[in-house]
């Protein structure tokens, strides 16, 4: 078992030690104490053997005169008498030794400063162990120091006090503050105590000190942190709470409270539920269900009520609890703070108005107009939105001068204000611009009645302004849902009705049309193309060419569609012509091309080796000669023959710049990549050009082969194609065959591709071997084919 030291030993166990240090106080105390009495311990035993000895010698002497016998007697007498006052002697130096060693025990599990002070207050004698605690080097280094003066000020005072009333033989205590030797101030609690004499009066004083330091540090911290949160829960007005786990009574509640609630602690400690008898009463479902939530989950939250102060004013207040969980996890109590943030919120009303409100006119802004658009989309029920732009008005401004026109405009807007029904929304948008909101707009009768009151107010102003001129106004009207979804798309709607009522001679109204939602759609498809391109929402289907005699599929045609995430599969002749306008194409053709010979490559590696791919080219690409690196690179890429890629580009993309076109074409010619001229017959139909670019297909438009079987001349036009082309050396192939009249006449012509719905729609590239029937051959196999889809509904590729 291990022994603990005291500070400043030299580590020997604290029993052996402490024994040896105990015995030297002990023992300089028994000394003290027989000095004062005048006789020690063995002086105090000596007298008792001295009247055993003269017991026995008075009995001895009567002897002499008596009878032998009776000399015997008296000296047995003698010797009994002696030997039981030695068993007297002996039985109390057996207590003194017990006695001696109680105390000393005790000593040794003592941990206080023992001292032994004199009448005058000097130290006699301090124990080892106190004189550790005192930072001495030993017992004797404190001997004869004045004990009283150890303390200072109002403590000297008290320990005086204390030590005079231990003179006077009470047991006194007081607690103070003196350094140990080292200079280290340290905290006593002392007892002082009387050693009495048997006779009267005392030999000294006992005083037992207990170090408290540690102690009194951490009272004077609890003091401190208790002065700061009686400071803060006076002065800062926030009201601290800890509220019953079942919000029936507070554990704690501060003087906040009535600041913030009106209500003293007093009262809601009495009656815990008062503070809610302020709250609102249609805050207090809000409050209530906080409540609840925070008891039923343990998840702390915060809360905005409103409360009716003294005096009735509404003030806002913000509840903020946390729940405390016991040992099993469920809530013991709920502490928070609740603070009134009236001045916040009428802030936050202010930057509000701010922030959404015209600072000229009044009136709702931009955004606030947004956000009322945004809220009434959400409700999903009809409404117009009316764009108001006053004509000319950029003139007016730098005539009249910016002072004057901003009071104009403040007069104006109160006109178009006064004009409008109840209920409708008014916001200046900037400069001279204004929106109206109407609800409930299904009447369109209704709508323009309102747009012509907006008009006849701002001409009906009175007098005409300084520059001799009145004010007039366009409007444009956009409806929802029918002209948008949301507000941006209503907002443009509206606009270009606006600029189309200024193009018909202003101080007029026009509806959104169908047009202008198509141009907004377009415009946001032309945005959204960079991220299609990203995300990879394009994707290409192929429709199969066979050869009409055996139905073998020969080749496939790529045919690029996006798949929108709002607006689902857009049609090609939606979003190309966006594609070419914007630029975009070359960026979207570049993918196409490598992603088409990609896939072919990968049909060739499961068996299909003759198979070949047409991918259209426009006349943006082809201007570009950058084209042939990008043909290049991707047969490279994927190990394709040149011979397998048939490019198809229309006669009008080979006559807007035929030079460049002519080298371009050169160029890919060089590479060994096939041309097409795809819907051949419908543009230029030159017979030069056929031996300027040299082809290697012609491909007969949809429009000829859709009446190939009702128009005896456009039948012979399809034949005298097909006979041209074999005589330049090229092949030909029918587009759009859709029927299977048209199949086999074309068969009859002797056409060498055909594509169309009846054999094959464009499909996804998974699908493209599930439709065809390919080195089929047989004569029944095709008859088959053609009943089989002679129902099919005629459709454009």
């Amino acid at each position: 078992m291990s022994h603990q030291t005291a500070p400043g030993s030299t580590g020997a166990p604290r029993t052996n030690q402490g024994s040896a240090q105990n015995q030297g106080f002990l023992s300089f105390f028994l000394h003290a104490c027989a000095k004062h009495a005048g006789v020690s311990w063995r002086d105090a035993v000596a007298p008792l053997l001295a009247a055993v000895g003269a017991y026995a010698l008075v009995h001895l002497s009567l002897a002499s005169v008596s009878a032998l016998g009776a000399m015997c007697v008296g000296a047995v007498a003698a010797v009994v008498v002696g030997t039981l006052a030695l068993r007297r002697a002996l039985g109390t130096t057996a207590r003194h030794d017990a006695t001696v060693a109680l105390v000393k025990a005790l000593l040794d599990a003592n941990r206080e400063c023992l001292k032994l002070l004199d009448p005058n207050g000097r130290l006699l004698r301090i124990s080892e162990y106190g004189a550790e605690l005192m930072r001495a080097a030993g017992p004797d280094q404190l001997a004869g120091a004045d004990w009283l003066d150890f303390w200072s000020g109002s403590e000297a005072i008290a320990a005086r006090d204390a030590f005079e009333g231990a003179l006077q033989g009470s047991r006194t205590s007081f607690t103070g503050t003196c350094p140990t030797t080292a200079g280290e101030p340290k905290v006593w609690q002392s007892r002082l105590i009387p050693v009495e004499r048997s006779g009267g009066g005392i030999y000294g004083v006992l005083c037992a000190s207990l170090d408290v330091t540690k102690e009194a540090e951490l009272a004077a911290d609890l003091r401190a942190k208790e002065a700061l949160m009686s400071e803060m829960e006076a002065h800062i007005g926030l009201c601290f709470y800890s509220y019953s786990a079942d919000f029936s009574y507070f554990h704690h509640i501060s003087a906040g409270c009535a600041s913030v609630f009106g209500l003293s602690a007093s009262t809601l400690r009495e009656r815990p539920e008062a503070w809610m008898d302020v709250v609102l009463p249609e805050d207090r479902p809000i409050v209530q269900a906080a409540m609840q939530r925070i008891a039923e989950t343990s998840v702390g939250g915060r809360t905005q009520y409103r409360i009716r102060a003294n005096g009735g004013a509404i003030r806002w207040v913000q509840s903020t609890a946390y729940p405390i969980l016991d040992a099993a996890g469920k809530v013991a109590r709920v502490i928070g703070v609740t603070e009134d943030v009236t001045a916040e919120q009428e802030r936050l009303v202010e930057l509000d108005r701010l922030a959404y409100t015209d600072s000229l006119t009044g009136l709702a802004n931009r955004a606030a107009l947004v956000r009322g658009i945004e809220e009434r989309c959400r409700q999903d029920t009809s409404f117009a939105l009316m764009f108001v732009d006053l004509d000319r008005f950029k003139v007016l401004n730098d005539t009249l001068g910016h002072t004057a026109a901003d009071r104009l405009l403040k007069s104006l807007s109160e006109d178009i204000q006064a004009s409008l029904p109840a209920g409708a929304f008014l916001a200046r948008l900037g400069g001279d611009e204004f929106a109206v909101l109407i609800d409930d707009a299904q009447d369109k009768d209704h709508l323009a009645g309102i747009a012509k009151s907006i008009l006849g107010a701002l001409r009906q102003t009175g007098e005409p302004t300084p520059a001799g001129t009145f004010v007039t106004a366009s409007i444009g009207i956009s409806v929802f849902p029918e002209n948008g979804a949301d507000h941006e798309t209503l907002l443009t709607s509206a606009d270009i009705a606006m600029y189309a009522a200024k193009k018909a001679g202003r101080n007029g109204f026009r509806f959104a049309d169908q047009v202008a939602t198509g141009r907004i759609v377009d415009f946001r498809l032309e945005r959204d193309v960079p991220a299609a391109l990203a995300a990879k929402q394009f994707v290409l289907h192929y429709q199969p060419i066979y050869q009409p005699h055996s139905l073998e599929m020969c080749s496939v045609e790529a045919l690029i569609r996006w798949r929108h995430p709002a607006h689902g599969l857009v049609p090609p002749d939606v979003f190309i012509p966006i594609l070419e306008e914007s630029g975009f194409i070359n960026e979207v053709g570049a993918w196409v091309m490598d992603e088409a010979l990609r896939q072919l490559a990968q049909w060739r590696q499961s068996g299909a080796q003759g198979l070949g791919v047409s991918v259209n080219v426009s006349a943006r690409q082809l201007r570009d000669a950058a084209i042939v690196d990008v043909v290049n690179t991707a047969l490279r890429r994927h190990g394709l023959p040149a011979s397998s890629l048939q490019l198809e580009l229309t006669e009008s993309a080979l006559m807007e710049n035929p030079e460049l076109a002519q080298r371009t074409l050169r160029a890919l010619k060089e590479l060994g990549v096939r041309i097409a001229i795809d819907d051949f017959g419908t543009g230029y139909s030159s017979l030069r050009y056929l031996a300027d670019f040299s082809p290697d297909t012609l491909k007969i438009d949809r429009s000829f082969i859709a009446r190939l079987e009702s128009d005896f001349a456009i039948h012979k036009i399809v034949r005298g194609i097909i006979q041209l082309s074999h005589a330049l050396g090229l092949t030909a192939t029918a587009e759009g065959v859709e029927y299977p009249p048209q199949l086999r006449l074309l068969r009859d012509a002797q056409c060498d591709f055909v594509q169309g719905y009846l054999l094959s729609k464009p499909v996804a590239p998974e699908q493209v071997f599930g439709l065809s029937i390919v080195g089929s051959g047989a004569e029944g196999n095709v008859a088959s084919v053609v009943t089989q889809d002679a129902g099919a509904v005629p459709h454009t590729a």
